[in-house]
């Protein structure tokens, strides 16, 4: 008997948690939004340079009324064109206005009049009060199935040492929700409709999704997107260190490769060159042939740090700044400046 009646609050239990997921997900899935992306690439043969224009797609959710909406970083990097796409079919043009590479998060805006109507604005949660155990949920477009939602729980948090540093804590939170492409940027809720994290990546070795996926927690995202200024350089970029630096001439520690760029972003406007060449140095697959970042601000790249700390510096420099870096092109070093 006492098996019986277990099985029974058990099902009772699934069923109560399965309509309040359903009631939770009319509530909040106006907010989720479809990013369609247009990137264009320069490839090199070793004798011409094609201009390759590729689409792809990605996933966010509206956190504002004026059109707010945050993603992944590497969904938006080097965009050309951004495309909005809402559940009830509206399509608006949008603009970067910053990224985070090192935190995969980025922060978009719908152009021209954006009128709410009918669609809600998302909620933003406290990542920090969520426990690991507890039931999540995930919104997004993985491969191209709009509005999938998957389920599961808080599977763990990963803060990886090489990304956080003396300025903010790179905390990823760890799901076995299904994630897959597509997914990248949309919203990660706990069961009271909050946004609390902004899916990121999966943990794979057959390529597909295994039970680990990461999402960037929403408070990480909050203090880079929201409460810090921000900028959009519009490049895809790899730190070069040990032998890969070598391997590339890099005259000091470390430097950053351009991979690619777009060329709406501030970095491109600069003249600045990505690569052409596809490569593979010991396991890592790069494009090479791009502008290698030396020092910018005053600040000689040297770790991931470096990166973060040029980033606030040129965050809290004023308008009107000159700002100066040093590059390495073609094996000769030479340097660039823009006005903030």
């Amino acid at each position: 008997m006492k098996k019986i009646v277990l099985v029974l609050i058990f099902l009772v239990s699934l069923t109560t948690n399965s309509q309040k997921l359903a009631e939770l997900y009319k509530e909040i899935n106006s907010s989720v939004v479809v990013i369609n992306i247009i990137n264009v690439s320069r490839e090199s043969d070793g004798e011409y340079i094609q201009v390759v224009t590729e689409e792809s797609q990605g996933s966010g959710v509206l956190i504002s009324e004026e059109g707010l909406i945050w993603t992944a970083a590497h969904v938006v990097q080097t965009a050309e064109e951004v495309q909005i796409e809402f559940l009830d079919g509206d399509i608006y043009e949008g603009t970067v206005l910053s990224s985070v590479a090192q935190a995969d998060v980025a922060l978009v805006k719908i152009k021209g009049d954006f009128r709410l109507k009918d669609k809600k604005v998302a909620r933003i949660g406290d990542s920090d009060e969520v426990n690991v155990g507890e039931d999540v949920f995930v919104l997004g477009a993985p491969h191209g199935f709009k509005q999938s939602l998957s389920r599961g729980i808080l599977s763990g948090r990963f803060v990886p040492a090489h990304l956080s540093n003396d300025f903010v804590k790179i905390e990823f939170l760890q799901t076995d929700a299904s994630i897959n492409p597509g997914n990248s940027g949309g919203p990660m809720f706990n069961m009271k409709g909050e946004v609390i994290g902004i899916a990121s990546r999966i943990y794979s070795n057959s390529g597909g999704f295994e039970g680990i996926g990461f999402a960037m927690s929403s408070n990480v995202a909050n203090k880079l997107l929201l409460q810090e200024p921000g900028i959009w350089g519009g490049m895809e970029s790899i730190l070069l260190d040990g032998d890969l630096a070598k391997a590339l001439n890099v005259p000091q520690e470390a430097g950053l490769l351009i991979t690619s760029l777009s060329s709406k972003g501030s970095v491109s406007a600069l003249g600045l060159k990505g690569g052409t060449i596809s490569a593979k140095i010991e396991e890592t697959e790069l494009k090479v042939g791009g502008d290698i970042i030396l020092e910018l601000a005053g600040i000689t790249i040297k770790d991931i740090n470096s990166i973060f700390q040029i980033r606030k510096l040129i965050s809290e420099s004023q308008k009107g700044d000159i700002i100066t870096m040093t590059i390495l092109r073609n094996g000769k070093i030479g340097t660039a400046q823009f006005v903030k």
